[in-house]
């Protein structure tokens, strides 16, 4: 199962326009647009990233630079993901190619979404991940979130509409630096679009009991 989720956050005044969202596609997110910076450590790997989504979630792009360190030997890897509701794009932007996966996700997130809402997801992943409540609070650059936490799986803090700001999870700290309220960089949605596409493998099997639990909208 993979540990990374959206990280989002509330209270921090527009600077540029918001996309208008798009009434045929499902609202997969209660903000409709957000861009964040993170940074990652840990003590095999750190690095940062920034994640924006417009469309309450249907578009999204993440572009994040790793260095993994083992035994005194590190390598620094960068990443640039799209995601188009249920289709993810990673690209190489040094050869311009992309790989093409289907989203094992979207289809319980929007399954989700359509019996109980946006605001449901958050609390429905932190459940499959099991995390529960504390009933603590936190401040993280200026900004009130709430504690969950999993003796197996680690702690995450998210805002009052379910977006997080904090997370630790398997000793990788993940923590939000700035939250801006706007899409980003629009031409980062169409990255894929010029680049040369291959087919990536079935991810579905690895995250299906996720995928069924959210589907629920539990």
């Amino acid at each position: 199962m993979t540990t990374k989720t959206l990280a989002l956050a509330i209270g921090v005044v527009l600077t540029l326009p918001v996309a208008v969202a798009n009434p045929n596609t499902p609202q997969l997110h209660p903000v409709e647009a957000v861009c964040i910076d993170y940074e990652q450590s840990g003590q095999m790997q750190s690095g940062t990233s920034t994640r924006c989504h417009r469309d309450f979630g249907y578009e999204q792009y993440e572009i994040a630079e790793t260095t993994i360190g083992m035994a005194g030997f590190s390598q620094t890897q960068s990443t640039f993901t799209v995601t188009i509701g249920d289709t993810i794009y990673a690209i190489n932007t040094d050869t311009n190619t992309a790989t093409q996966t289907v989203n094992p996700m979207y289809q319980g997130i929007a399954d989700a979404v359509a019996q109980s809402g946006s605001d449901t997801v958050s609390d429905a992943f932190l459940t499959a991940m099991g995390m529960s409540p504390t009933g603590q609070t936190k401040t993280v650059i200026g900004l009130t979130c709430n504690v969950y936490s999993s003796s197996m799986m680690g702690s995450a803090c998210l805002t009052s509409d379910g977006l997080m700001l904090e997370q630790s999870v398997m000793g990788t700290e993940v923590t939000a630096t700035s939250v801006t309220y706007d899409e980003g960089v629009s031409e980062n949605y169409r990255r894929h679009e010029t680049a040369t596409i291959t087919q990536g493998p079935d991810l579905s099997n690895g995250l299906g009991g996720l995928s069924d639990l959210l589907g629920q909208g539990n």
